[in-house]
């Protein structure tokens, strides 16, 4: 009997060890990941961005068409309206995504506008002896903008996912247009008598060269289907100048109309459609 029971022992003590093992093994299990986040921990995207840009034009060296004798040469300089002029720009996102990080390629084909004027006059010896020249000039700048971004996601889940950026670019002058609207005043007769100068349109794309700078900027991504929507608003400032040096412009040149040299600066408002080239099959369903 004692024999019979020293077995029942031992059976019910093996038994109460494996059912120990087997709970801990269950607690060591880790939980089955996510699939989607799995799917978005590393990506590619590509896709179409478009949008609208601001730009001013800040002047580091001023010049002008004339030398002064008797008066200041401050009174010659260009007044530029910052920010008014409103441009385009549309072309590629290439992201490649990487745990929060993203590297974006984003070359686009960008048009910049900005308007500056200047006035040129001329003083007789009596008070009354007074004619102004005006110039209205805007400027138009077509480049091929090269940028190469780095984004980081603030929220890495869900569907909404706000980034940061920041990166550096590199523009190749296409083309560039100014259009010169010229208004003479005459004070001679006591009554300021306003009439036209005529208004003109010039390529002046040799006194514009290639410039490089900084970018920074905000943004987020909307996931919807296959599909990221994303939406960015990006500061740009240019640390090379645009202006070439020394290059006279045509017909302008003889009324005192020259470039300053001048470092762009532009806030872009973009929105892009991007996909994942990892696509997601049908038995996947990410949303």
């Amino acid at each position: 009997m004692i024999q019979k029971d020293s077995s029942s022992v031992n059976k019910l003590g093996f038994l109460i060890i494996m059912l120990l093992l087997s709970g801990s093994l269950m607690a060591q299990k880790k939980p089955a990941a996510n699939p989607l986040e799995s799917f978005l921990d590393t990506q590619f995207w590509l896709g179409l961005k478009m949008g609208i840009n601001y730009t001013q034009a800040f002047p580091d060296t001023r010049n002008t068409g004339f030398s002064p004798i008797d008066y200041s040469p401050d009174s010659l300089r260009k007044s530029y309206d910052d920010f008014a002029l409103p441009g385009a720009h549309m072309g590629l996102e290439m992201n490649f995504y990487h745990r929060g990080f993203s590297a974006s390629f984003q070359p686009a084909y960008k048009r910049s506008r900005y308007k500056y004027n200047s006035i040129l006059e001329w003083r007789g010896e009596s008070s009354g002896d007074r004619f102004e020249t005006r110039y209205d000039v805007e400027q138009r700048l077509d480049v091929i903008e090269l940028p190469l971004i780095i984004k980081y996601d603030i929220i890495r889940k869900g569907k909404v996912r706000p980034f940061v950026m920041a990166g550096g670019f590199h523009s190749f002058i296409a083309s560039a247009q100014k259009d010169v609207k010229i208004t003479q005043i005459d004070y001679s007769s006591g009554n300021p008598l306003e009439s036209s100068g005529g208004t003109s349109t010039l390529g002046v794309k040799d006194a514009f060269k290639g410039y490089s700078g900084v970018s920074g900027g905000i943004g987020v991504n909307l996931d919807y289907w296959n599909i990221r929507t994303v939406f960015e608003v990006n500061y740009k400032r240019s640390l090379t100048s645009a202006t070439q040096p020394n290059v006279q412009q045509n017909e302008l040149a003889s009324l005192g109309e020259t470039n300053d040299e001048i470092f762009i600066r532009d806030i872009s408002i973009s929105l892009g459609f991007v996909f994942p080239f990892r696509f997601i099959d049908q038995q996947f369903k990410a949303y």
